[in-house]
C-alpha cells in the first residue's frame, strides 16, 4: 500500500477539516445556535439601531438568538476584515452601511477584497444626507451657498467625519461640481463635525437627515438640500442637490454580508429570513423616523451596485486627491 507524504496527508486533512467547519452537521437545520451579527461600528447611532432591530426579529423567526458585536475601528475595516475571516457556516455575518465596502477599499490597502472575501445577501435600507449651513453664511438655499462661495473664495469651510467620510466624499463633489473654493475641516467622527458647524466653528456639514434635523426645525441651521437622487419624506420640502448637480448622489446602503464559501442552502434562507423582517411595516416606520428608508436589493443587485459604488468613489477621490490619514 503506497504511503502519502507527510505534506500531502496535512493539505488533505486541511481540506477535510475546513469543509467540515464550511458545512452544518448533517441532519441539522440552520440555525441550531445564536448567529452573530458584526457591525463594524460604534454602538451608537442609526446603524447600531438597525442591526439590533433586526436582530431581535431575526431571532424571533429562528428561534435563536441573533447577537449584535460591535468592531468598531479604522473606517469600519477592523470589522469587515473579521467577518470576511471568519467560517463561513452562516453563524457569523456582517451587517454594515456602504464605507468599509464602497469607500475605504479605494482609500486604503484593506486585508480583505469585498468582492472576493465577502457573498451581498442583501441590502435592507438605504440613508441620504443633508446639507446644512451655519446662519452666519447668510445662504438660505444651494443657489444662495454657491453665489457665498463664489463671492469669497476659500472663506467657507466644510466640516467631516474624517478624510474619505461621506462628509468629505459630499463636501469635494460639490466643491468640484459646482466650481466653488471651499476648505475641508476634518473631525473625529460625524457627532463633532455636526456639533462643530451648529457652534458656527465652519460653515457647513453633510450629514445624516436625522442628525440636524431638529436643529434645522429649530432655525439653528439651514438645509439647502439633500444627497438622494429623490426628496426624501422626512424633509420632502428640500430639493435634491442631483436636481442642479447631476452627479451629486452621496447614499448610503445598509446591507448584509457573509463570508465568501457560504452554502447555497443557507445563503438563500438567509436572505428569505432578511426579506420576511425587511417587509414588517413597524419596523420600517420606526427606521423612517431615523432617516433610513427602505431599500430591498438581493445578491445581484447588491453587488451590482457595489460595482457602480466602487467606480464612482474612485473617480472622486482621484479627482480630488483625497489622501486617508
Amino acid at each position: 500500500m503506497t504511503t502519502l507524504p507527510r505534506f500531502l496527508r496535512r493539505a488533505l486533512t486541511g481540506l477535510l477539516l475546513s469543509g467540515i467547519a464550511a458545512s452544518p452537521r448533517a441532519g441539522e437545520t440552520w440555525p441550531a445556535h445564536p448567529v452573530r451579527l458584526i457591525v463594524p461600528f460604534p454602538a451608537t447611532g442609526p446603524l447600531d439601531l438597525l442591526a439590533r432591530s433586526y436582530a431581535q426579529k431575526l431571532g424571533e423567526r429562528w428561534g435563536q438568538t441573533a447577537v449584535v458585536e460591535n468592531r468598531a475601528g479604522a473606517t469600519g475595516t477592523i470589522g469587515a476584515a473579521l467577518a470576511a475571516k471568519a467560517v463561513p457556516d452562516g453563524y457569523t455575518l456582517l451587517l454594515t452601511v456602504d464605507l468599509p465596502i464602497v469607500m475605504a477599499p479605494v482609500l486604503v490597502s484593506t486585508t480583505y477584497d469585498p468582492r472576493r472575501d465577502l457573498v451581498p445577501v442583501a441590502a435592507i435600507a438605504e440613508s441620504v444626507n443633508m446639507l446644512v449651513v451655519h446662519p452666519s453664511v447668510g445662504a438660505a438655499s444651494l443657489a444662495g451657498l454657491v453665489a457665498a462661495a463664489r463671492a469669497r473664495p476659500g472663506a467657507l469651510t466644510y466640516a467631516s467625519a474624517g478624510p474619505g467620510s461621506p462628509g468629505h466624499l459630499c463636501g469635494e463633489m460639490l466643491r468640484m461640481d459646482a466650481g466653488i473654493d471651499i476648505t475641508h475641516v476634518p473631525y473625529k467622527g460625524a457627532a463633532p463635525a455636526a456639533a462643530a458647524v451648529l457652534a458656527g466653528e465652519v460653515s457647513m456639514f453633510c450629514g445624516p437627515i436625522a442628525q440636524g434635523l431638529a436643529s434645522y426645525r429649530a432655525g439653528r441651521l439651514r438645509a439647502v438640500g439633500i444627497t438622494g437622487a429623490a426628496p426624501s419624506p422626512l424633509v420632502p420640502e428640500l430639493a435634491p442637490l442631483a436636481a442642479t448637480y447631476p452627479g451629486l448622489v452621496v447614499s448610503d446602503f445598509y446591507a448584509v454580508f457573509a463570508p465568501s464559501g457560504i452554502p447555497d442552502a443557507i445563503l438563500e434562507s438567509l436572505r428569505s429570513d432578511l426579506r420576511g423582517v425587511w417587509e414588517d411595516a413597524g419596523l420600517r416606520e420606526r427606521l423612517g423616523a431615523l432617516g433610513i428608508d427602505a431599500l430591498w436589493l438581493d445578491g445581484a443587485g447588491l453587488s451590482r451596485r457595489i460595482e457602480a459604488d466602487l467606480a464612482k468613489w474612485s473617480r472622486v477621490v482621484k479627482a480630488a486627491g483625497i489622501k486617508a490619514e
